[in-house]
C-alpha cells in the first residue's frame, strides 16, 4: 500500500469538499433538498446539513482537514416517533455525551421537545 503524500491529501480533501457541494447542488435542482446549512471554521472544519423536502430526513457530513489529515464522517437522521426518540435522546445524553442543542440538530425537534424528553427521563431515573 503507497501511502499518499500531504499535497496529495489535501487535494483529495478539496476533492472530498467539491463532490459534497456538487450532489448537495443536484439534490437541490431535483428538490429532494428543502433545507440546507454549509459552514466553514477557520481551524478547518466544513460542515454541510440538508433535509429532505418531506422534513423528515436529515444528513449532516463534517470533515476536519489538516495538514496530512483529513477525517470525513456522515450522519443520517430519520425524524422518529417520540418512543423512540425518548431512547436515542438517551443514548446521546449517556453514550455521545452531547448536550440539549446538539441533541435537537440530531433528532430534527426544537430543543425544548429535547429538554421535555431529558426531563421524563430524568424523572424516570434513565439518566
Amino acid at each position: 500500500m503507497e501511502i499518499p503524500s500531504t499535497n496529495e491529501l489535501i487535494t483529495q480533501s478539496k476533492t472530498n469538499v467539491a463532490n459534497t457541494l456538487r450532489n448537495l447542488a443536484s439534490a437541490i435542482e431535483a428538490g429532494t433538498v428543502s433545507r440546507y446549512e454549509i459552514h466553514q471554521t477557520s481551524d478547518g472544519l466544513i460542515t454541510v446539513k440538508a433535509d429532505s423536502s418531506d422534513g423528515t430526513k436529515r444528513m449532516i457530513q463534517t470533515q476536519k482537514s489538516i495538514e496530512g489529515y483529513t477525517k470525513t464522517s456522515n450522519e443520517f437522521i430519520q425524524k422518529q416517533p417520540p418512543q423512540i426518540r425518548l431512547e436515542t435522546v438517551k443514548k446521546l445524553v449517556l453514550e455521545e455525551k452531547l448536550n440539549q442543542s446538539q441533541i435537537a440538530e440530531r433528532t430534527m425537534y426544537s430543543q425544548k421537545t429535547i429538554s421535555n424528553d431529558i426531563k421524563k427521563l430524568r424523572n424516570l431515573g434513565e439518566i
